[in-house]
């Protein structure tokens, strides 16, 4: 019992460790608990950024990729408690962007196996394409994005969605796959994809 009791103790300890040395090295970034950031080297914070309980940035793809992979995160954004971003192929997250709980951004996937694979020990096959999310864009909870997604500027994710096709500026997309049901400033979202306006 007591045994158990100081290694709980001790895994605390360690944790809340982990924790000051992220804060120390982000002092830019306010963490709250058991927040994990893997290859960290490849993390880019601007000012303000808010990272909420337990959501993990991994942002290296590692060996098994053969990719460095990169998480930016602009100034005033945020990322929701139990989210989780995989930036092996890279992922940009501009301003002012609120990303709510039990989000997922992945910007690598594993590809189908195909059918004559039969080797358990085989390797999955991967593909890499960035994910970009643009200034003062709202991710709700539970939504999933997929990679090489490009979301426009003032734009939200209803929650639960799964965006798989890149959403324009201005919109409210909803549902699984992720459509636009409506949009802000129709006339220059318009003008936005017909590239008649410069984007913002």
């Amino acid at each position: 019992m007591i045994f158990r009791f100081f290694r709980a103790f001790n895994a605390l300890f360690r944790a809340a460790y982990r924790d000051e040395e992220l804060r120390d090295k982000f002092p830019t970034v306010k963490m709250a608990e058991g927040v994990i950031i893997r290859g960290s080297q490849a993390f880019q914070p601007g000012k303000g950024v808010f990272l909420d309980r337990r959501c993990y940035l991994n942002c290296i793809g590692g060996a098994w990729s053969g990719r460095r992979g990169f998480i930016k995160i602009g100034d005033n954004s945020e990322v929701g408690p139990y989210s989780v971003l995989w930036g092996a192929g890279g992922i940009t997250i501009g301003n002012n962007v609120h990303i709510g709980a039990h989000v997922s951004i992945t910007a690598h996937e594993a590809e189908h196996i195909k059918p004559d694979d039969t080797d358990v020990w085989k390797p999955l096959d991967f593909y890499f394409e960035p994910v970009t999310i643009d200034d003062h864009t709202l991710v709700c909870s539970g939504t999933v994005i997929i990679p090489g997604v490009h979301i426009g500027h003032h734009s939200m994710i209803g929650g639960g969605a799964i965006v798989i096709n890149d959403i324009p500026p201005y919109s409210l997309a909803v549902g699984c796959p992720a459509r636009v049901v409506r949009r802000l400033r129709e006339e220059e979202s318009a003008q936005l994809e017909a590239g008649t306006v410069p984007t913002a």
